[in-house]
């Protein structure tokens, strides 16, 4: 006798989960979906089941309120919990008839168990009144910290930490060095290279693979071209994936340009351990410079050393998985926007509602993963397709698709900043310099004065001006303008110095000195300028020889507004 399997209901066990505890409830019936507004323990829910019976949404609406005015507040700690509960989803929506702001809670399921929704239901009484402890401690913190943009506040913070801690390493080291993602495809050889520390003109003669398994030579031009570079020190595939040596050495020979000498670039692959997920390896790659001559001067930056590290990894999961992570986070995204639900999306997931095209889409939502994670070179990898895609449509694109193609420009050339390329960077952030958003300025400010690029004055100079213009010398300043005033500060100092001004950049640190919010930046760039004074002899501060050439603009005493 043939069993007949029971077909499985979303619907029918959640119906049973309703009357088993007795809940009153009412049902609406919509073309794509039946929604429950029912009461468990008097309290309001709303569950919202799709016409294909697949899944059930659970919603607790208005779990708590706050005052209109404390809006971007709720919006960070909403932030804030989403990314550490991993039950419940938190949103928000704004009541203008009564100024309030409604507070929601939510959960999704794929299947009903009677006892596991009790379960989860009771934990949203806990979750609500863990919120309202919590939130009453961030409200009196912020008014410690005179705002309720807590969220705002956090990111300036690790954005002026990490500035810091860069560019004091730059003028000490001047070392390039970034980190890449996972992947589980290929990496060739010249891709990385013609995009991070490209040979123009080019012609490759052979590469030398030196292991400790011996040399192997490579004398094919596409077998160069191809080598994968997340294979070199792995072997296996997937969950059996293992390192087999500790490193490599490549030793790239080529002749470039009209010039018939050979040259040679060494690529150095060591390994750098492993998890459950991925294998790590580090890349080093070095241009050997040619000697100095009268055609090829020192000061000649194509016969300078060029140094690029960064970390890649190959990834032990599969291509399927980052699939279906994609689709899934797309189809959230675009459902969302349509009923209206743009509050409860992400910059990054806003974003990602407006593209309609499904490769565009995967490279934009795979782009944006790695560049949070401060993958930058895979980062770039995908980037650049969605902004090559968007760039043939500029013209007719709406508001809102321009608004993503800048900030995928913006995202490229952060990454490219970030790999040490600020000329690669300049080619995108230029096309925002005059847009009015801050983190835009800042990055293209940084790539300015990270390539000794003279524009960096003018710039930042007209950038104060406009300041000026907008705002009364009485007027009480925003902290986002302090914080952008006093970051345009530093680095005018710091390039004075590049320039070898250090008379105009030692007197904006002194006058640092006296500030809080860069008291310690300008202690270390002072120490920096006297211990180049040393170096040249000079036991007394002098004025440095020359000026700024003709056309670039310097605000004598560099007041702070």
């Amino acid at each position: 006798m043939r069993i007949r399997k029971k077909k499985y209901s979303i619907t029918s066990d959640f119906e049973h989960f309703l009357k088993e505890n007795q809940c009153k409830y009412d049902i609406e019936r919509e073309a794509n979906a039946t929604i429950y507004n029912f009461e468990y323990q008097a309290a309001h829910f709303v569950a919202t089941i799709r016409k294909q019976d697949d899944c059930i949404d659970v919603t607790y609406p208005n779990m708590a309120t706050a005052p209109i005015g404390q809006l971007d507040l709720v919006r960070s700690k909403c932030n804030e919990r989403n990314n550490s509960n991993i039950l419940f989803k938190y949103s928000y929506s704004v009541d203008h008839e009564n100024n309030v702001v409604n507070i929601h809670m939510s959960l999704f399921n794929n299947q009903v168990n009677s006892e596991n929704m009790v379960h989860q239901l009771n934990a949203a009484f806990h979750f609500q009144r863990d919120w309202y402890r919590d939130y009453d401690e961030a409200v009196a913190i912020a008014k410690d910290n005179d705002t309720l943009d807590l969220e705002s506040e956090l990111y300036k913070h690790q954005r002026e930490m990490f500035m810091l801690r860069r560019l004091e390493l730059k003028h000490q080291l001047d070392s390039n060095a970034a980190s890449i993602a996972a992947g589980t495809g290929t990496l060739p050889l010249w891709q990385m290279i013609e995009t991070i520390s490209p040979l123009p003109q080019c012609l490759l003669l052979f590469m030398k693979v030196n292991t400790v398994d011996g040399q192997q030579l490579i004398d094919n031009v596409d077998d160069i071209r191809n080598f994968d570079l997340r294979r070199a020190l792995v072997d296996g595939q997937g969950k059996q994936a293992r390192l087999i040596r500790d490193y490599a050495v490549l030793d790239l020979h080529y002749k470039q340009g009209q010039d018939n000498q050979p040259r040679m670039s060494t690529i150095m692959l060591t390994a750098e351990g492993e998890d459950d997920h991925s294998i790590y390896t580090r890349v080093t790659v070095t241009h050997v410079p040619r000697n100095a001559s009268r055609m090829h001067s020192l000061s000649n930056e194509n016969f300078q050393p060029r140094s690029v590290s960064m970390l890649i990894a190959l990834d032990r999961n599969d291509d399927k998985q980052r699939q279906q992570e994609f689709e899934y986070m797309w189809t959230d995204a675009r459902l969302k926007s349509k009923k209206g639900e743009q509050e409860s999306l992400n910059e990054d997931q806003e974003m990602l509602s407006q593209v309609h095209t499904a490769d565009v889409a995967y490279n934009l939502y795979w782009g944006q993963q790695l560049f949070h994670a401060e993958r930058y070179y895979e980062a770039i990898l995908h980037l650049e397709n969605v902004f090559n895609s968007f760039r043939e449509n500029f013209f007719e694109m709406k508001a809102n698709h321009r608004r993503v193609f800048m900030e995928v420009a913006y995202k490229l050339g952060f990454c490219y900043n970030e790999l040490g390329l600020s000329k690669q960077a300049f080619y995108y952030l230029d096309l925002m310099a005059n847009d009015g958003n801050i983190r835009h300025t800042m990055e293209l400010v940084n790539a300015l004065a990270n390539s000794k690029d003279l524009r960096l004055f003018n710039y930042t100079e007209e950038v104060m001006e406009e300041v000026k213009r907008n705002f009364n010398e009485d007027d009480e300043l925003p902290d986002n303008i302090k914080d952008l005033i006093n970051f345009l500060r530093r680095r005018r100092g710091y390039a004075y110095i590049d320039f070898n001004q250090l008379d105009k950049a030692e007197k904006i640190f002194t006058q640092m000195l006296d500030e809080e919010d860069n008291a310690d930046y300008a202690i270390n760039e002072l120490a920096y300028i006297k211990k180049l004074r040393q170096l040249r002899g000079e036991d007394v501060a002098t004025s440095s020889n020359g000026d700024l050439p003709d056309g670039i603009t310097s605000s004598p005493n560099e007041p702070p507004f």
